[in-house]
C-alpha cells in the first residue's frame, strides 16, 4: 500500500487557478472544450483538433520535445442592440490547447492543415539514434 501525502490548501489552490474556475473572470474557451485526436504510426504522430470557426491566420503552433501547444483566438462578433438575443452560446475569444504526446518530434518536416472545422497537424518523430559502445582502452 502507498502513502499519499493530503495536501488540501494545494489542491484547492491549483483547482482555484484551474480553467473551469477563471472562465467567469476571463473569457475564453476552455481547453477541455477542445477535442483532440492524437494517434501515430511508424514515422509521424498525428493531433486533430476540433476548432470550428476559426481564421487560421490567428492559430499559433509550436511544438517541443513531446509536447504540442495550439493557440489563437475566434474573433468576438460584434453584438447589436437593436436585434434581441434570447442566447448567445457561441463562444468567442482566445484558446489554448497543451497536448502531450505519445513520442517526441520535430518541426522539421510538420505540416498543418483546416477543413471542415478540424485543424490537422503531422509531426515527424525524432529518428532514434543507434547506441553507440565505447572501447576502454587500457594504460
Amino acid at each position: 500500500m502507498s502513502i499519499i501525502r493530503w495536501e488540501p490548501f494545494f489542491r484547492d489552490l491549483e483547482k482555484f487557478f484551474s480553467e473551469e474556475e477563471l472562465i467567469p473572470f476571463f473569457p475564453a474557451l476552455k481547453v477541455s472544450e477542445i477535442a483532440a485526436d492524437v494517434y501515430e504510426d511508424d514515422k509521424n504522430v498525428y493531433v486533430d483538433l476540433a476548432i470550428p470557426g476559426i481564421n487560421t491566420e490567428n492559430v499559433e503552433i509550436e511544438v517541443e520535445d513531446s509536447l504540442l501547444r495550439v493557440s489563437g483566438s475566434v474573433e468576438e462578433k460584434r453584438e447589436e442592440k437593436k436585434e434581441n438575443y434570447y442566447r448567445k452560446e457561441i463562444k468567442r475569444g482566445a484558446f489554448k490547447k497543451v497536448v502531450s504526446l505519445p513520442s517526441k518530434v520535430t518541426d522539421e518536416g510538420a505540416s498543418a492543415s483546416y477543413k471542415d472545422g478540424i485543424l490537422h497537424i503531422v509531426l515527424p518523430k525524432v529518428k532514434k539514434e543507434k547506441v553507440k559502445k565505447i572501447k576502454i582502452q587500457k594504460k
